[in-house]
């Protein structure tokens, strides 16, 4: 079994939390226990056939440095990807077919012009091979679904520019993009989406509206319910026309921010387009990176009651996006999708140039882990293989630099989750964290003579169990603050303080201020399955110390026993 220094010295600062020598249970399998929160069950089991949509960005097929496709690219390796995609286990497949004003794969006949986008594969096309027909009959030999996706109003520069040129009163003030609120706007997107059905085979179509948030101006957004919705009951109406002809239902899909407040305020009504009947699946998304204390509920409050499905979405980038998601973070985020009632995950933002950047934000970067990270895919879509191996939670700032719009990250509501705790002030402040996973009871640390870890480890080489782990940035060497989880105070020689005192680099993840770092063992006995509470207090400022405490990054790493 592996025991490398890294796990052996982990170990060991977990011993001396003083935690017990009680023999730590096998790790309870969380989807087999239920908890209730309001209509929803927590932990069912998820309804359809569908686990994995796989959404790709054409940078990773058209970008600098990708190396999936030669230039000029050719059929095979098209049919190529395709099958790698099948076999990473991606049940449906949804290519960008159309964003920044120009249209992918295809030559459109009323997109504004042709874009960069397909010169890769205008050789191809000049032969008579439209690559987008070549991915939808691969997709099917291969049993998987392939969607055409569209982003609503990208604002990358291409469409904006076009748009300036020919229409210039058609734009957002302010907020860049074009005005849903314009009869002749939608029927223009209308057009772009409507041709795509008629001239090609897809299974449906996906709109995506976190490509760039806003439709509408933002005094007036929430007041356009109507209007959008009637749009999409034309998309609805368009594809039911074509899906007749095919003999099957063609889908719709949405992309949206993650809760139902905010796409109020954008103008999307969430709850009609899906008592209604106009989308097959609703897939929340946050900007850029995975968010792993989102809540998924009023979501599937609406799905499990209906015909639509739930697909919470994964990202390559970890919060923060300073790397990005080990196999780990994964299981983590995709537990607690599956937690909250959710069908399946989607993917955004999981391409070539995520996976190749790694730390360095420089492109091209090697392709590292690309595509091999699709085979995540195998695991994450079965809830059994999820819980049967390690998690590691990480409730991270969303956007660690804060690059803010005016009105959030690029115009999308943004929260910065943290507890600050004043020295000035006698009050306990609480971070919320969210795990939906059975904790043990115990956790056995049992040692030798010399304090040395003599348990067991499991498969990974891990110490099973489940440890949390928070940074309280200001607090310093001779501060004493008072810890609970959910109300129930945990013991001082139970909680272990690191101090940083050089802070923390940048090329280690977020760069960080002098820190101190604490460790404790989660356990059942203040710890719950959904939504949990860390608490602190300040019990004793060390001397001379005049900075507020602030907690804004924590973590919870489960370690099953196997």
């Amino acid at each position: 079994m592996k025991k490398n220094l890294d796990v052996m010295a982990w170990s060991i600062s977990l011993w001396l939390l003083g935690a017990g020598t009680v023999a730590c249970p096998v790790l309870a399998d969380a989807s087999s226990e239920q908890k209730e929160v309001g209509a929803v069950t927590l932990g069912e089991d998820p309804w359809g056939n569908r686990r994995v949509v796989h959404t790709s960005d054409t940078g990773s097929h058209y970008g600098r440095g990708t190396w999936l496709f030669g230039d000029p690219a050719t059929p095979e390796e098209l049919r190529r990807w395709i099958r790698t995609i099948a076999a990473g286990g991606a049940d449906t497949y949804v290519p960008d077919v159309y964003a920044a004003g120009g249209a992918s794969y295809y030559r459109s006949e009323v997109a504004p012009r042709p874009q960069y986008q397909i010169q890769r594969f205008a050789p191809m096309m000049d032969a008579g091979t439209i690559p987008l027909a070549v991915y939808i009959d691969e997709a099917h030999k291969q049993d998987m679904e392939l969607l055409a996706g569209f982003r609503m109003n990208d604002r990358h520069g291409s469409s904006t520019r076009w748009v300036m040129e020919n229409h210039g009163d058609w734009l957002l003030e302010g907020l860049g993009g074009v005005d849903y609120a314009l009869p002749e706007v939608r029927d223009w997107i209308f057009s772009i989406i409507e041709e795509v059905p008629s001239r090609f085979d897809v299974d449906g179509v996906e709109l995506n509206f976190i490509r760039h948030g806003y439709c509408f101006s933002a005094e007036t957004a929430r007041d356009q319910h109507p209007v959008m919705t009637a749009l999409l009951q034309r998309v609805r109406q368009m594809l039911d026309e074509a899906g007749e002809k095919k003999g099957r239902r063609l889908l719709l899909g949405v992309r949206v921010s993650t809760t139902l407040d905010e796409c109020h305020e954008l103008g999307f009504d969430i709850p009609t387009w899906i008592s209604k009947k106009i989308i097959d699946y609703v897939a929340p998304s946050p900007y850029h990176c995975t968010d792993f204390n989102a809540t998924y509920e009023e979501f599937s409050r609406l799905t499990r009651g209906s015909d639509c499905y739930l697909y919470p979405t994964l990202h390559a980038d970890v919060p923060g996006g300073t790397t990005v998601m080990s196999l780990d973070n994964c299981r983590a985020a995709v537990q607690d999708f599956y937690g909250a009632g959710a069908d399946g995950f989607s993917t955004f933002n999981y391409d070539v140039y995520m996976w190749g950047q790694l730390r360095s934000k420089s492109y091209p970067g090697p392709m590292n882990m690309y595509p091999k990270a699709m085979e995540f895919f195998k695991i994450l879509k079965d809830p059994e293989a999820v819980v049967a191996g390690d998690r590691h939670y990480l409730f991270h700032p969303l956007h660690a630099h804060e690059i803010f719009g005016p009105r959030g990250y690029r115009n999308l509501p943004s929260s910065h989750v943290r507890a600050v705790l004043k020295r000035s002030a006698q009050q306990r402040v609480k971070y919320r964290f969210r795990i939906c996973e059975s904790l043990p009871e115990r956790v056995d640390l049992p040692t030798d003579s010399l304090g040395r870890y003599e348990g067991s480890y499991n498969s990974a080489g891990n110490v099973p169990g489940v440890w949390l782990i928070f940074r309280a940035l200001g607090m310093q060497p001779g501060d004493e603050i008072a810890v609970d989880i959910n109300g129930q105070e945990i013991p001082a020689d139970s909680v272990r303080h690191i101090w940083y005192q050089e802070g923390r680099p940048a090329w280690q993840g977020r760069a960080l201020p002098p820190y101190t770092e604490c460790r404790l063992v989660l356990t059942s006995s203040s710890g719950v399955y959904g939504d949990n509470y860390l608490g602190i207090r300040l019990l004793r400022g060390a001397d001379g110390a005049d900075e507020d405490i602030v907690v804004d990054e924590l973590e919870v790493i489960v370690h099953v026993k196997d």
